[in-house]
């Protein structure tokens, strides 16, 4: 994709847009702090990045067993058994994809139901290969070289709290994704989540010359 980028006269700029300002054309992105570029057209593709329990254990086992994209790494774990954390259509969908793969799957759900639409919840309950721990709480991750197991916690807060220790082999979080637009957001009307509002079904902002593409 880079090379037929070239082809067509593209530069290249490496490094991560620190700033904008779209107040005036042309538009200037900073790269780095350092490095300015000035143009008349911006496509903005900057997506979104996994949200994280905030787990010490989720850096200590980064790439070691902690994953928050099953269809990445979901490869690794044949035949194996992983947890997948979250409740909505995502982490059913995750769950779903891991259990063609994998020989057993979690579905750790901190509340006493799915949040996932109807038909999600359907499709996880009835596979052999997925348990649901409703209300179970992820709180760290042990194992000595990689991802070994997980500890839970049932019915947090509760008089009839439980601590348990569950075997697996991988750690996959689905818990949602926090939108990388902390640098428009004095330029361009964001949704309530941080999404960039588009005039549908084009890919306009309510900036001229500005475009949201993912």
């Amino acid at each position: 994709l880079k090379k037929q980028a070239q082809r067509y006269g593209t530069e290249i700029f490496p490094g991560r847009a620190a700033s904008v300002d779209f107040s005036v054309r042309p538009f200037k992105v900073t790269i780095d702090n350092e490095h300015m570029i000035e143009a008349d057209t911006v496509i903005i593709s900057t997506g979104a990045t996994a949200k994280y329990l905030g787990l010490p254990d989720e850096t200590k086992y980064a790439g070691q067993g902690v994953s928050a994209c099953a269809t990445c790494d979901g490869f690794f774990y044949r035949k194996k058994k992983v947890a997948v954390v979250g409740g909505g259509d995502t982490a059913c969908e995750e769950a779903t994809y891991l259990s063609g793969l994998a020989d057993k799957v979690y579905l750790v759900v901190r509340k006493p139901y799915l949040r996932a639409s109807q038909i999600m919840q359907e499709r996880v309950m009835n596979n052999p290969k997925i348990e649901i721990l409703f209300e179970h709480n992820a709180v760290g991750l042990y194992g000595e070289k990689g991802v070994e197991g997980v500890h839970l916690v049932k019915r947090m807060g509760e008089p009839d709290e439980e601590k348990i220790d569950l075997a697996i082999d991988g750690f996959f979080l689905a818990i949602g994704h926090t939108p990388n637009t902390d640098i428009f957001k004095n330029f361009l009307e964001l949704d309530e989540v941080g999404y960039i509002k588009i005039d549908n079904p084009t890919s306009k902002t309510n900036i001229e010359g500005v475009f949201a593409a993912g």
